[in-house]
């Protein structure tokens, strides 16, 4: 087996359970902005026809006693990122997936851990078994991901030889798909990869585009996915307790200056420039509250940082009086020191890689940009002329 996926379903619910013990056998609702509206980040098991993605409203008609709680997503990486920290031990090659989702590759590694059974149970030490962690072997990603979704919290699966036989039944909802497209594919009667698998690859093209291909090929058992690794990243946070709860700016911003001040000496930062920093805080008698603050610059003067976060905090409403705060910085930049090129091109090669930066920062994903590249520009067939790949400048 090449690939492994350790996953942790329902890790925003499980953080939350954490940190709350009230909400145990609850059936809570995550809730997160997005430019369709309010959508469904996450849900507990207990909160029945409800699935992450789904729109406030529905989720609310099927689920109307559903505790609602806004998305602390800093939070949720935060525990996130500890648990990807411990599995960058078990492989040299580690992708940081979606929220919960970690790949690795194992290829060679059976001998270190005397078979797949080692492996196994490596993986499976290396997570909190407070948050239920399964793992899948197989030998792409996807096929990974869908046999650590069929394992059993605290076990794991691998995929047989017969991949079209194991995909069969499985349904459609597992595809990497919006909620919106997976209900269209209920509407068409298609319910199961085995469905999907059965029809023309055109007429799946031609109802979801591009989409369609995808979800065909997987369907399929077909992936051509690659392990992308990612960063090992150090995080580097610093606490303080108010005195007495703080309700204002002016007793917050002396705050901030203190936890910033004593960040930018960390030796770990020496010679970094920061991209980002995320500061969280418990309200009294509420919901604990973040906010996750991106500088258009890196900086590394606490002067240049102080302006920027006096500015932001000034338009954010603060939803209570805070009893602590925390500041934690765990997205840098490496240059020491600024430089532009002699050369135009160049440096429209670095604004392009910064600004890349910046938004993989922003979405915490890779962004979703992609250039045209000639294939084959004298073929008489358009289609064929060009092609659409990932922007990587």
């Amino acid at each position: 087996m090449k690939v492994a996926c350790v996953l942790i379903t329902h890790l925003p619910v499980k953080a939350e359970v954490q940190r709350n013990s009230a909400l145990i056998d609850k059936p809570v609702l995550i809730t997160t902005q997005s430019s369709e509206g309010t959508l469904a980040l996450d849900v507990s098991r207990q909160a029945k026809g409800v699935s992450p993605g789904m729109p406030l409203q529905v989720a609310l008609s099927r689920c109307k006693d559903a505790v609602l709680i806004e998305a602390d997503e800093p939070y949720y990486h935060q525990v996130f990122d500890r648990i990807v920290k411990t599995l960058f031990d078990k492989s040299p090659l580690v992708e940081k997936g979606e929220l919960g989702c970690t790949f690795l590759d194992m290829h060679g590694t059976e001998g270190m851990y005397g078979g797949n059974e080692g492996i196994i149970d490596a993986l499976l030490e290396a997570a909190p078994p407070d948050y239920g962690p399964r793992v899948g072997l197989a030998e792409s990603k996807f096929l990974a991901y869908l046999a650590a979704v069929m394992s059993r919290p605290g076990q794991a699966t691998r995929v047989p030889r017969d991949v079209v036989g194991f995909l069969k039944e499985l349904p459609v909802d597992l595809l990497p798909l919006s909620w919106e497209e997976r209900t269209r594919l209920h509407d068409f009667g298609l319910f199961t990869m085995g469905q999907i698998a059965s029809l023309p690859v055109g007429a799946m093209q031609a109802q979801f585009g591009t989409q369609g291909r995808v979800a065909w090929e997987l369907a399929n058992g077909i992936d051509k996915s690659s392990l992308v690794s990612s960063k090992r990243r150090e995080v580097v946070s610093d606490f303080l307790t108010f005195p007495v709860p703080a309700t204002s700016l002016f007793a917050i911003l002396p705050a901030v200056e203190l936890l910033l001040g004593r960040i930018l000496v960390h030796p770990s930062l020496a010679g970094k420039y920061i991209r980002a920093v995320s500061i969280q805080a418990n309200v009294l008698n509420r919901s604990p509250w973040s906010k996750k603050l991106v500088f258009k610059s890196p900086v590394n003067r606490k002067e240049a940082a102080l302006f920027v976060l006096k500015n932001a905090l000034e338009t954010v409403e603060i939803p209570g009086p805070l009893e602590d705060m925390r500041m934690i910085v765990s997205d840098t930049a490496g240059e020491s020191g600024i430089q532009s090129s002699l050369f135009v091109e160049v440096r429209k090669q670095q604004q392009l890689r910064e600004v890349m930066q910046q938004l993989k920062v922003r979405l915490r994903t890779r962004p979703p940009i992609y250039k045209v590249l000639d294939v084959e520009p004298w073929s008489r067939i358009p289609e064929r002329r060009q092609a659409l790949v990932e922007f990587a400048p």
